[in-house]
Formats: C-alpha cells, sequence, structure tokens
C-alpha cells in the first residue's frame, strides 16, 4: 500500500461475523486481514482513476460495524455489495461478491451507473496514490472565474 493510514482499530471476530450474517456472505479474506488492522481508518490524501478524465479519494474505510447500516444509504447498490470506504463528494467504494469479489465506485451523481476499480480489495488498495497539490499545474489563463464565499472571505481577512 502507498498511502499511510492513522486511526485503525482492529475489527473484533464478532463484528466480522455479525457482518457477514448481515450481508449473508462471506468476506472476502484479505478485506478480513485489512480490517483486522486497519477497521475505520483514515488514509493520507490520495487520489485513485475512476475514468480517463475522472478521479476521487478516499476519505476514510467503513469500520465494519458501520457498514450494514451505510448500505442502505447508497440508491442503487447492486445486491451481494458492501460498501468499504467513503469517497470525496458523498460517493463511495464497495465490493461487489457477485462480480468476483471486483471493487466499484459509486457516484451519489449517478447512482445509476458504477464504476469498476479493481478485480479486488488488494488490488484496490494499490490503486491509491498519495496526492500532492504541487503536482497540480496550471497555465497562465486556465482558470476563468472563481467563487469564494463572501463569509469565508471576511474570515480570511480577518
Amino acid at each position: 500500500m502507498k498511502v499511510k493510514l492513522i486511526n485503525g482499530r482492529t475489527a473484533s471476530q464478532n463484528e466480522i461475523a455479525e457482518l457477514q450474517r448481515a450481508l449473508g456472505e462471506k468476506l472476502p479474506a484479505e478485506f478480513i486481514e485489512f480490517a483486522a488492522l486497519n477497521d475505520g481508518a483514515e488514509p493520507e490524501t490520495n487520489i485513485f482513476r475512476i475514468e480517463a478524465t475522472n478521479n476521487s479519494g478516499v476519505n476514510g474505510f467503513i469500520p465494519v460495524r458501520e457498514i450494514a447500516d451505510e448500505i442502505s444509504r447508497i440508491e442503487n447498490l447492486p445486491a451481494k455489495s458492501f460498501p468499504i470506504a467513503w469517497a470525496e463528494g458523498g460517493n463511495y467504494v464497495f465490493v461487489n461478491l457477485a462480480a468476483s469479489r471486483a471493487v466499484f465506485f459509486w457516484d451519489h451523481e449517478r447512482p445509476e451507473t458504477t464504476f469498476r476499480l479493481a478485480g479486488n480489495f488488494r488490488s484496490f488498495l494499490e490503486l491509491l496514490e498519495p496526492f500532492n497539490v504541487n503536482s497540480i499545474k496550471l497555465k497562465p489563463g486556465q482558470v476563468k472565474k472563481a467563487w469564494i464565499d463572501p463569509d469565508f472571505l471576511k474570515g480570511l481577512q480577518g
């Protein structure tokens, strides 16, 4: 894994068993191994590719004990799927057990469409790259207009 994780804990055997009961399916071994050390962990600022022109990042991995509740918040989540991470902008990353345990991206603006990210959980973790804001290079004139919340601006001006 290329990104650092903080604030992870150990998912208990009971929590894992309860999630498996709720799903009616056995969890992938690599996910159980991850949850044993990094349940609910927060990664450093990161990025992963969704499509050729679309990227996102993981804000946090969903604790095992919260996954069953998160399922109800995801519109059109495929059957035999469960969310593993909160992605930027109110989106999710999930595992689809019915699709050979592949990992997908769910976009709240396009809930009827999912995007395959990786063949399994371990491969997804390898997709996460540390994000460095200095890697973004804007050309002169590229930004035509920007809006700043007036209250936020007042706070900056003191």
